[in-house]
């Protein structure tokens, strides 16, 4: 996904230190859902995190293993995309990178955001509207017939969310991105149809940049980047509603100039890219920590997680 990408995560009670965003609990393991883009802008106060997770004896998901659906193959990882189409995985837990290929999708732009699927199927969108399907094993990649333009959104940043709480279906959930200009709002594409369904405005725009994430409990993400300033907020989004919740300031990505946005094992990732080179700093909600974990060359404009992933099952 490109820009901005945060799933949500449950209520309980906040704890430790803080930035404002009481704990999230992973539960035993690690996990995520997330999106990716362009620059962005401000708030401040605090997001409260849900228990649950990956757990349990005999691997994710508790005792047994993994959901049938759950491939670890292309669920485990966050996902990203590069401006120039190379598709990475990338294994928090190692700090490894793998890249899976360059991505094949019939088109003459360039890609723009990414959201990754419950199976681990990726779709992107291009820089010119056109949304695309993509294997997150190969990057073999093939054209959709989704419609750009539909209730004037065609770029956004994307995310995929549980539709319930350890549920099985999850949909994708798209904010509008026009630079120099306010989003639109939030809506939902359906993967068979290809339909966009509106949601709404956000109740407050901190800046014309964001991308969305999701964790185990369903609830959705977004992190706004300041485009005049230094960092940016993290935000919690009514799904139903398109009300920004709660928010967070945190110092990532100064002067970047594409972003995107995960959550894996309790924590949030914002990929941040400028000149060439990816910025990926994490942040602890249950501590309020924010830190540089490490670089990628190339500009990460979209990243991507399965619900299945550690901590999300």
């Amino acid at each position: 996904m490109s820009f901005r990408a945060l799933l949500a995560f449950s209520l309980l009670t906040s704890c430790g230190a803080r930035t404002g965003l009481p704990g999230l609990d992973g539960g035993g393991g690690e996990g995520a859902t997330g999106g990716g883009g362009h620059t962005a802008g401000g708030g401040e106060g605090g997001l409260v995190a849900g228990g649950g997770g990956a757990g349990g004896d005999g691997g994710e998901g508790g005792e047994g293993g993994s959901p049938p659906e759950c491939d670890p193959e292309t669920t485990q990882y966050i996902y990203l995309v590069t401006d120039t189409t190379e598709l990475y995985s990338y294994y928090p837990a190692t700090g490894a990178f793998t890249l899976r290929g360059f991505l094949d999708c019939p088109s003459g732009a360039s890609p723009f955001s990414m959201g990754v699927d419950r199976e681990g199927t990726a779709y992107v969108v291009y820089n010119d509207g056109n949304l695309f399907r993509a294997s997150t094993l190969d990057a073999s990649c093939e054209a959709t017939d989704f419609v750009p333009g539909q209730e004037g959104f065609i770029t956004f940043g994307m995310g995929f969310a549980l539709d319930e709480p350890g549920g099985k279906e999850d949909s994708l959930y798209v904010a509008e991105i026009t630079f120099g200009e306010e989003s639109r709002g939030l809506a939902t594409i359906d993967t068979d149809t290809l339909e966009l369904d509106y949601i709404g405005p956000f109740s407050d725009n901190f800046s014309d940049r964001m991308e969305m994430t999701s964790s185990s409990d369903g609830n959705l993400y977004g992190y706004f980047l300041n485009t005049v300033g230094t960092g940016g907020w993290v935000v919690e989004i009514d799904k139903e509603t398109a009300t920004i919740v709660d928010s967070t300031f945190i110092e990532a990505g100064a002067g970047a100039s594409a972003l995107a946005f995960a959550w894996w094992g309790g924590d949030f990732y914002v990929f941040t890219a400028s000149n060439g080179l990816t910025n990926v700093t994490r942040f602890d909600p249950d501590t309020g920590a924010v830190g540089l974990v490490t670089t990628l060359s190339g500009n990460v404009v979209g990243a991507g997680v399965s619900t299945c992933a550690p901590g999300q099952i």
